[in-house]
């Protein structure tokens, strides 16, 4: 094998030798010319920019230029809001205002926060789903990257107790192949 390799450069060697011109080569005869001489660019009419309207500026008060306001009537009375000019000083009592978010008592927001479900999704290519929490338990389903969980139980050990969103098939799962809580 290291005779065939030798050959095989030394026919390389004697082909570029007689390519390039072999005994006969004599350098600098049939250079080519790169670099022409550079030209002037003809010069261009540049375009003179373009006149723009600027605002009206000389209202002296920012309130000259306000939009109307909303007079709101006391809810209950059927009567309907009334458009007011602007004054300097507008009733703050009277303008409209956004609505007050609603107070939820405490026990209400509670048990509203636990019905929310603890969504996370699988970051792992392809996981298995197992029947209990621990690599001794058997396969009992496969989750892809990127498939939605809802985590059931989270005991702290490292496994989670989850179903499957789309089948509901309940499993555990090792706790760093989902993504955090939110």
């Amino acid at each position: 094998m290291n005779k065939y390799i030798w050959v095989a450069f030394a026919f390389m060697g004697v082909g570029f030798y007689e390519m390039s011109g072999g005994s006969d080569f004599q350098p600098g005869e049939t250079t080519v010319e790169v670099f022409a001489d550079p030209r002037q660019a003809p010069e261009q009419a540049r375009p003179e920019p373009s006149r723009v309207a600027r605002a009206d500026t000389t209202a002296t008060r920012l309130t000259e230029i306000a939009p109307i306001r909303v007079v709101a009537t006391p809810s209950g009375t059927g009567a309907k809001p009334t458009s007011a000019p602007d004054s300097p000083e507008p009733d703050r009592e009277t303008l409209v205002d956004t609505a007050p978010e609603p107070e939820v008592p405490a026990d209400t927001q509670a048990v509203l926060e636990e019905a929310a479900p603890d969504l996370r999704f699988v970051d792992g290519d392809r996981v298995n789903m197992r029947g209990g929490p621990g690599t001794d338990y058997a396969v009992i389903g496969k989750l892809q990257r990127n498939d939605m969980v809802e985590v059931i139980e989270d005991e702290g050990d490292g496994w989670l107790r989850l179903r499957e969103t789309l089948t509901g098939n309940e499993g555990w799962i090792a706790d760093w192949l989902v993504t955090a809580s939110n």
